[in-house]
């Protein structure tokens, strides 16, 4: 109930981009919730008024929500908190005004924005968060997050001899951990093959197995168009026996290892997963990029919903 200054912040989107946002204090008493609503209500005569300041790098939309998402939204105010002397845990509301106008949709505070209302849909219910269950006090953990949502079942088609359908998933794990890397852009799925898997051991290459998903996925067969064209060589996996081979015939399919190829894969995973220790950008970029895929877990959790 003790009176203290609180803050009204408001990020400042125009044509899509936000590079500002603004800060108007008050000094008020009362509960949390009391001064909560003291700044809700306060919104349309503040942000107009409200004391500028530059943030050190531009967001677009889902820039701006990765970052709630991601948690230290204070880091993100610095400059004015000291500038007002603000406490330690300052009370305070962050509101987006968009070519002008408040965007009050909802109210994210100091925490993370994070669980069950990132995902809730009036009717149908809510998916479990990734980030929930996949951070700890030393951050994501990344690996434990793939592995749930594609080694696993990688792991039981390969088991149950499933091996096309597992060469399938295994590919289209790349295609997800490629476009979280560096966008939808073209080349992204051998730019990351090059960067992590070491296939040189198993006796392809990236471009080889870029044309192999290609044609795996898109007709299960081992035929893509440039493999047709004679400008790549075919690839075929095989299961048992040596770590490589060499081709059947001149010219003819390069047969690699595909429980090689699956362990080669989940340790560039890893490798990949510790460039996320030090760069905070790319922490938010994984976050913008993985909040649109999908996984078996968070599919099965809507579908009971629907269901009950």
């Amino acid at each position: 109930m003790s009176i203290e200054r609180i803050f009204n912040i408001f990020v400042y989107f125009d044509c899509g981009v936000v590079k500002e946002y603004g800060v108007r204090h008050h000094t008020v008493g009362g509960s949390d919730q009391e001064k909560t609503d003291y700044l809700l209500s306060h919104i349309a005569q503040d942000h107009p008024i409200a004391h500028r300041f530059s943030f050190t790098r531009r967001f677009n939309p889902p820039e701006w929500l990765a970052a709630q998402r991601h948690g230290n939204q204070l880091g993100y105010f610095e400059e004015a908190f000291d500038l007002f002397r603000a406490s330690a845990m300052p009370v305070f509301c962050t509101t987006c005004i968009v070519d002008g106008k408040p965007i009050v949709d909802r109210q994210i505070g100091p925490e993370p924005f994070r669980g069950e209302e990132v995902t809730a849909q009036e009717g149908w219910g809510s998916v479990p968060d990734y980030l929930v269950h996949y951070t700890n006090e030393d951050g994501l953990r990344f690996t434990d997050l793939i592995h749930d949502d594609y080694f696993k079942a990688i792991r039981v088609l390969f088991n149950e001899r499933l091996y096309v359908s597992c060469s399938k998933l295994l590919m289209s794990c790349i295609d997800t951990i490629a476009f979280v890397e560096y966008g939808d852009v073209s080349g992204n799925f051998t730019q990351w093959v090059d960067a992590y898997v070491k296939l040189h051991s198993l006796g392809i290459s990236a471009n080889e197995l870029w044309e192999f998903r290609n044609s795996i996925l898109h007709m299960t067969n081992l035929s893509s168009r440039k493999i047709m064209a004679g400008s790549v060589s075919p690839i075929m996996p095989y299961v048992g026996g040596p770590r490589s081979m060499s081709s059947i015939a001149p010219g003819g399919l390069k047969p690699f290892n595909l429980h090689e190829l699956i362990k080669a894969v989940g340790s560039a995973i890893g490798k990949w997963a510790e460039t996320y220790s030090t760069d905070r950008d790319k922490i938010l970029k994984f976050i913008e990029r993985y909040d649109s895929t999908i996984s078996d877990s968070r599919m099965v959790w809507v579908r009971h919903q629907e269901s009950e």
